[in-house]
């Protein structure tokens, strides 16, 4: 790490998390006259996985990555709040505008962005921001493993890597991202075979693409799951040339809807067909939900149901109605138990995320013209076990499900005593990272095993990341704020559904995140903001000269060995 007279401010996690609030802190350093060249500010990003570096694993730089596409439009990709971009840093529609003056195919990326041309546009903006800080800053950035985070009793914190050595750190932003996807327990049977892909988006799934894509028409290809990261596979099998059959299997069957195909003219213009309309343009926003009257968890869920069905009856989206309703999430959190309401949300977890988000025209129409001639059959069921076969095939055993779901029948119905077990060539997992911390013997990642373990850290109520304050600082088993430790990311992702904060692109609008956008760009924008707006005054106090009011000789800008920024950044 960086030779400096101060301990660095440690981002651990290179991921789109870690990056934004890199950029953020660069830029508000550009824009502070107390910092200087001569006592520049001492910031360390960690990454783990040098694929994951400035995307993490939605937007990794791995091989073939570019066979997967966003499930949005390139507005909804936001480094800072509309209109207020620092000048010289372009929005990612800019971005892409100017990448079309050379290639004028990439204009299709506005509608249909590949997931890779995050990680590019995520190490633009964090190279336009090193230039902007220049030597008011020393960034290093580099691989490192951590699995260990010691609280010195002078302050501080004392990092320890896998690879033996250890750095200390004045403060530490733990944005860390997913917990890596590993198999389901059902398939721990299965789980070394080579044809069973626990992680999508990893060089081995790309091993695992090219080898069933090469195999011809015989082959047949399960998918665990039918959301998003299934609608993921699925495309990128079939545009790859797979023609065998795809099973894709979960117990609602619930699937996104698709965005119709719109011209980067009309995107330009309004937006892709199909996407929520603006909120000021929707009557039934003028009025709170019906449903906040509710006085019982019963009486709740029979309300949003109702409620629910007579929205869509007056021609409002899903999509529409729950970016609406989201932000009345922390209202009902302080009415109700916790754990009815966790039970509640995880229930219906799934339900939420189909009908939150939908599909850009590209994945989506994919998938959709495959059902319909018959190479994807999607069915509704339990599974029970992955194994492999006497001849080497895998076997997915499972209880099929009863009959169509919808809103008021969301949970999953077996078939009673009836069990049926089908055969593969490759089976590929699509249930996701992870984001539950609260068994410890589950958690993968050792340095979130250690912070839990030694009490550092506490699970979140809503089994999803970690237990925080307003302003993003851990809470300890003890209940106390954490002064080391600031969470950004997938593991503030419970805190941000419930906990009522500002939309940065609508003023006046305050309320939680749910769903899929507890942990998108926008959640983790509104997470940087605000823990900026908190600390940034503390964490840059150890790099301003001290105050000497009764010193008439005091020179606030003390000799100091001039050091440039290390601007080391990811191919």
């Amino acid at each position: 790490m960086s030779e400096s007279s101060n301990p660095p401010i440690v981002i651990v996690g290179g991921g789109l998390a870690g990056t934004v609030m890199l950029v953020h802190t660069l830029v508000k350093i550009a824009n502070d006259p107390s910092i200087t060249p001569e006592n520049p500010v001492s910031l360390s990003m960690v990454e783990r996985h040098a694929e994951q570096l400035h995307g993490g694993v939605a937007y990794s730089k791995g091989p073939k990555f570019r066979e997967h596409n966003l499930n949005s439009g390139a507005r909804t990709m936001n480094f800072f709040p509309a209109g207020k971009y620092p000048p010289g840093m372009p929005t990612f529609v800019e971005y892409i505008q100017d990448r079309a003056k050379t290639n004028p195919d990439e204009l299709h990326a506005l509608t249909d962005p590949p997931r890779q041309m995050v990680n590019e546009y995520c190490q633009h903006m964090l190279q336009l921001a090193l230039e902007k800080a220049g030597a008011k800053a020393q960034v290093d950035i580099g691989m490192k493993h951590i699995i260990k985070a010691e609280e010195k009793p002078e302050g501080g914190v004392r990092l320890h890597c896998s690879d033996g050595s250890e750095f200390d750190a004045c403060h530490v932003i733990l944005a860390t991202g997913f917990q890596e996807a590993t198999a389901p327990k059902f398939a721990q049977g299965a789980a070394n075979h080579p044809h069973f892909v626990a992680q999508p988006y990893s060089p081995r799934a790309n091993r695992a693409y090219e080898e069933v894509c090469s195999n011809g028409e015989g082959q047949k290809a399960f998918i665990i799951g039918t959301g998003l990261t299934a609608m993921d596979i699925a495309a990128r099998l079939i545009k790859q040339g797979f023609k065998g059959e795809i099973t894709m299997m979960s117990r609602r069957a619930l699937m996104h809807t698709t965005f119709e195909p719109t011209s980067p003219e009309e995107y330009l213009a309004a937006r892709i067909k199909g996407e929520p309309r603006p909120q000021a343009e929707l009557e039934f926003t003028k009025h709170e939900p019906k449903f906040l009257k509710a006085n019982t968890v019963a009486g709740l869920v029979k309300a949003v149901a109702k409620e629910f069905t007579e929205l869509t009856a007056q021609g409002y989206s899903s999509g529409e109605i729950l970016a609406y309703w989201e932000r009345y999430v922390p209202t009902v959190a302080e009415k109700f138990p916790h754990e009815d309401l966790a039970k509640l949300y995880l229930d219906n977890e799934a339900l939420i995320v189909s009908r939150r988000a939908g599909v850009t025209p590209d994945t989506g129409t994919t998938v959709r013209d495959a059902i319909n001639n018959g190479q994807i059959k999607v069915k509704t069921g339990a599974i029970r076990e992955v194994t492999v076969n006497d001849e080497g095939k895998l076997s997915v055993t499972y209880n099929p499900g009863s009959g169509a779901l919808s809103l008021n029948r969301a949970k999953f119905n077996a078939v009673t005593n009836r069990t049926k077990s089908e055969t593969y060539d490759f089976v590929f997992s699509a249930m996701g990272n992870s984001a539950n911390f609260n068994n410890v013997a589950d958690v993968k990642e050792k340095l979130w095993a250690d912070l839990l373990e030694t009490g550092k850290a506490t699970p979140h109520w809503l089994r999803a990341g970690v237990t925080l304050t307003k302003d993003f600082s851990l809470v300890d088993a003890q209940g106390n704020a954490s002064a080391n430790f600031t969470v950004i990311g997938v593991p503030a992702s419970g805190h941000m559904v419930v906990t009522r904060y500002p939309y940065p692109d609508s003023p006046g609008v305050s309320g939680g995140k749910m769903g899929p956008t507890s942990l998108n760009a926008g959640a983790i924008l509104s997470e940087t903001l605000l823990v900026l707006e908190a600390k940034y005054d503390a964490l840059m106090a150890k790099f301003k000269p001290e105050p000497a009011a009764n010193d008439a000789d005091y020179n606030a800008a003390a000799p100091a060995k001039k050091r440039a920024a290390n601007r080391t950044l990811g191919a």
